[in-house]
């Protein structure tokens, strides 16, 4: 008889390489994307004919159920990243961008509920301020000049479901004292764990006083999503300064940058008591150093220098992070 179907081959094991091979073979594990440096100022006028600038950069990131993309190139689920900067710019009109946390919360809530299949959003910001012109001792109405370094930041993330978690910061934040500032027994020298280096690579002495600058990078995370963000901001970085400079005619010794940067989050803490959980600082030394040399007057040598030269680097970089013994 003519049979219908031929007969199945027996399977075989795959030989144990070939398991190796299909075991090694690359997967998409993890996709996102977003739009990037999104400039955008926010003039609000208010009806004593004040006016209230706030200038942000705004970066967008998405992730969801669109994988295809990547490993297809479909873009049937593709938000455009043209059309989150359009997103941000209209936002802005219906948001008085009083704080970046807060517009931050507001655009990414809108991608949550506008795009069902986006799963989370991530949105970090930087301000730039304006600061408003004074003249004769009062507030110019419309002027403003930027004075300060220092960058205001936030990170917004949010997944379906879920409150947003939400982090405040600061960037360079740049300050200086010209004394108190010490660096003595580390290893290398008496006194310390190692007096001598096991290295022997240890070629800086110690000094008692000497010039602390740095420019200080600090990110919070706060405990609710409905903080006083504003209020909190100017506290962080009251208390930075503060606890960096110490009372205005007697200052604050500094051993150690790392004691003077751990200090200064101990102080944040407090000062935005309960509404920050954790806080992060970062102090890259700005070096200033005295000038040695035979052809300048010995009374200009530390500790008596007068003149500094600036340099970029290499310099060092000391981090730490405090955080609150009872979260709420």
């Amino acid at each position: 008889k003519r049979r219908d179907t031929l007969p199945s081959k027996p399977q075989r094991d795959l030989h144990p390489l070939q398991k190796t091979r299909a075991a090694m073979a690359g997967y998409l594990s993890a996709s996102a994307y977003g739009k990037i440096k999104i400039r955008v100022m926010k003039l609000n006028r208010h009806p004593d004919g004040t006016h209230e600038p706030r200038e942000m950069t705004v970066n967008t990131l998405l992730w969801g159920d669109f994988a295809e993309s990547w490993t297809t190139g479909s873009n049937a689920k593709i938000v455009a990243t043209e059309t989150q900067k359009n997103t941000v710019y209209q936002l802005a009109k219906t948001h008085t961008l009083s704080s970046p946390e807060e517009f931050g919360m507001y655009i990414a809530e809108h991608f949550l509920k506008t795009y069902d299949h986006i799963t989370k959003v991530k949105v970090t910001i930087h301000e730039d301020p304006w600061g408003r012109i004074h003249m004769d001792g009062k507030p110019h109405k419309h002027a403003f000049t930027k004075t300060t370094s220092e960058r205001r930041t936030a990170e917004i993330v949010q997944s379906r479901g879920s409150a947003p978690s939400v982090k405040g910061g600061i960037t360079n934040l740049i300050v200086l004292k010209t004394t108190q500032s010490s660096f003595e027994k580390f290893i290398g020298h008496p006194g310390s764990y190692m007096p001598k280096d096991p290295s022997g690579w240890t070629t800086l002495g110690e000094t008692k006083d000497r010039s602390f600058s740095t420019a200080v990078e600090s990110t919070w995370v706060y405990a609710t999503p409905n903080a006083p963000f504003n209020d909190c901001y100017a506290k962080v970085k009251n208390a930075f300064i503060e606890k960096f400079a110490g009372p205005p005619e007697t200052g604050v010794p500094s051993p150690s940058a790392q004691q003077t940067g751990y200090q200064m989050t101990l102080a944040a803490l407090e000062a935005c008591a309960p509404h920050i959980l954790d806080i992060s600082i970062a102090t890259p030394n700005l070096h200033y150093m005295p000038l040695h040399s035979h052809s300048v007057p010995s009374h200009m040598h530390a500790p008596n220098a007068d003149v500094f030269f600036p340099i970029d680097g290499p310099s060092g970089y000391i981090t730490s992070t405090a955080s609150r013994r009872s979260k709420l």
